[in-house]
């Protein structure tokens, strides 16, 4: 799948977990397909549900998704950085950003300490396997970090739109 892909996919995905009232994942991208391994229980918990999202289904999760925002407080979703639907979003946009693919996100990984991990598997454009373990603050940053930019992204495009689309009149007294 395509890293512009990954973000929108992963946000798909995320809603429906939310709805669903999953809290433990591991997910899966294999070709056009998103294999989720989920449980109802807090991470580090079992697995005993078994989802698969094809490119149609995160495509309609996407559209119906859009039109849930659309009522509601344009920023409000954005800025929860708590929600798994943005927690995946953002990891989406880091694998993006490296030019990876996406391997696999789980956030039920044993660890010695009691810091949440979220594992990230990804193959870089060279072929190296990565494995990325990040805590709740690094994921927090992460989130951060992809809203600081969503909005300057927004901001610079209504500026462009704006000044392309009126012209540039000087006066002089």
């Amino acid at each position: 799948m395509s890293s512009i892909l990954c973000s929108k996919a992963l946000r798909a995905v995320g809603q429906d977990l939310e709805a669903r009232g999953i809290k433990t994942f591991l997910i899966r991208c294999e070709a056009d397909l998103y294999v989720v391994e989920a449980g109802y229980q807090s991470p580090p918990a079992p697995t005993s549900v078994t989802l698969h999202y094809s490119l149609d289904d995160l495509e309609q999760l996407d559209q119906e998704g859009r039109e849930e925002r659309k009522g509601g407080d344009h920023d409000s979703g954005v800025k929860d950085f708590l929600r798994l639907s943005q927690i995946l979003r953002a990891i989406g946009s880091y694998i993006g950003r490296k030019e990876a693919r996406l391997l696999s996100v789980s956030n039920n990984v044993s660890t010695a300490g009691t810091m949440p991990v979220v594992r990230i598997e990804y193959e870089t454009a060279q072929g190296e396997r990565v494995v990325d373990d990040r805590t709740g603050y690094a994921i927090y940053d992460m989130c951060l970090s992809i809203y600081k930019l969503r909005r300057r992204l927004s901001a610079n495009h209504f500026r462009d739109a704006h000044w392309h689309g009126t012209p540039l009149v000087l006066h002089r007294e």
